[in-house]
């Protein structure tokens, strides 16, 4: 009887519901990431068009986009470290979200495409700050045997961010009789409000897991070296891809310009609908993929993310035709809800632990750094007599260069060192 109960308790104990393995602190956290991508996605997917309305060019938005991402990756590894040292993570946690939230209002008053520039920047800079420090006390909140689905939980309330926040510009852009850069300016008001109850959230709620102790790290570019031949060998794959990895705006800008029209609704309100279409998506595919990696492993998932980008480049490069459109923003999504939780899992769990919040920035920079190069080829071949074909073409190829590398010199399982 006894050797039946406490079988019966093991069987309890290992069986998985939707919540298992999501601590509060990873629950609270996926709250506020999904008031903070609200606010923000409520300013991305217009973003394009709201450049475009002030004379931005093919060009011009890919340096943005660049340019705003490689800074606020410049700053990930540092704060992913700092939180290391110090033993701390709400902090940065808190002063970047703050940071970022105060900013968004101001794009109100741009009128230039280097204004945005300049806010997207400084904006970025608050989620550089966050970002590490975030992913590591998700990370620090999570036994390893949950972690894929802990990450695949945070970016899916990220991502339903993101699926609320377009819908919530679709009836501003309904009751406007002419869409002008004016209207777009009207929506970033509106989206410092969701930013702002997030802040309060993470001061009110979010806690710091107790230290293990052990010695104070030594000087930045003394640690990194520590973090491991697996860690640097998935950082080449990582950086190989995203040099090719294609800015969601390119795809709004590609739905755009195909003159797209569901259910014979304005253009612009046509486009945030394929934009939520794929978020949804993302939302349900990463929930998915995190909890499959943790059961068959980070590097099949991984692989399969990058199959499937290759694919959503070349349905976009002959995307003409709503069908299609719909099929490469569908494709988008479960690319983007496959990947980005199940990579940061990965690198947990081949960092050392006492240096997880600086892998997690090392391994943040590192896809900044080649982000820029990248949206400015994205850029320059949109622009040039190749057109979006060539954008998505380019794409496509480096997923294929990526997977190769990954399958050759990727950790061929997971490699466990904490």
């Amino acid at each position: 009887m006894g050797s039946e109960n406490s079988d019966a308790a093991k069987s309890k104990k290992v069986k998985r519901t939707v919540l298992t393995g999501i601590s509060t602190n990873v629950l609270v956290l996926g709250v506020v990431s999904l008031l903070t991508d609200m606010s923000s996605e409520m300013i991305y997917p217009i973003m394009p068009l709201f450049l475009t309305a002030i004379g931005a060019s093919g060009l011009v938005i890919g340096l943005i986009e660049g340019a705003s991402e490689t800074t606020a990756s410049l700053i990930k590894v540092f704060s992913g470290w700092y939180s290391d040292r110090y033993r701390m993570r709400k902090p940065f946690i808190l002063g970047g979200y703050g940071a970022s939230s105060l900013v968004k209002p101001l794009l109100y008053f741009a009128t230039q495409p280097w204004h945005v520039l300049g806010l997207r920047i400084t904006e970025r800079v608050g989620k550089g700050v966050r970002s590490a420090p975030r992913d590591a006390l998700i990370a620090d909140s999570t036994d390893r045997g949950y972690r894929g689905r802990a990450f695949g939980f945070h970016k899916a309330m990220d991502s339903s961010g993101a699926v609320f926040g377009p819908l919530l510009v679709i009836p501003v852009l309904l009751a406007a009789a002419t869409v002008t850069a004016d209207t777009y300016r009207m929506i970033f008001l509106v989206s410092a409000i969701p930013a702002l109850v997030a802040v309060f959230i993470i001061l009110m709620f979010v806690r710091e897991k107790e230290s293990e102790g052990g010695s104070k790290l030594g000087l930045f570019f003394s640690e990194v070296r520590h973090l491991g031949r697996p860690f640097y060998l998935i950082l080449i794959v990582v950086m190989t891809f995203y040099i090719g990895e294609i800015s969601y705006a390119f795809f709004i800008l590609r739905a755009s310009d195909a003159g797209t029209s569901i259910a014979g609704l304005d253009v612009d309100i046509s486009v945030i609908l394929l934009y939520v279409l794929y978020n949804v998506v993302f939302v349900v595919f990463a929930i998915l993929s995190g909890d499959l990696s943790d059961r068959w492993g980070r590097k099949p998932i991984i692989a399969v993310s990058f199959i499937v980008f290759a694919l959503a480049g070349l349905t976009m490069a002959i995307a003409d035709l709503l069908p299609l459109l719909i099929l490469g923003f569908v494709l988008f999504g479960v690319y983007k809800g496959s990947s980005e939780g199940v990579l940061k899992a990965y690198v947990t769990d081949v960092a050392p632990k006492r240096l997880r919040g600086t892998a997690l920035g090392a391994f943040h920079t590192s896809v900044g750094l080649v982000m820029l190069p990248g949206g400015l080829v994205a850029g320059l071949l949109w622009d040039s007599s190749l057109g979006p074909a060539g954008t998505f073409t380019y794409g496509a190829m480096m997923a294929v260069v990526a997977l190769v590398l990954l399958i050759v010199i990727a950790p061929g399982k997971d490699v466990q060192v904490n």
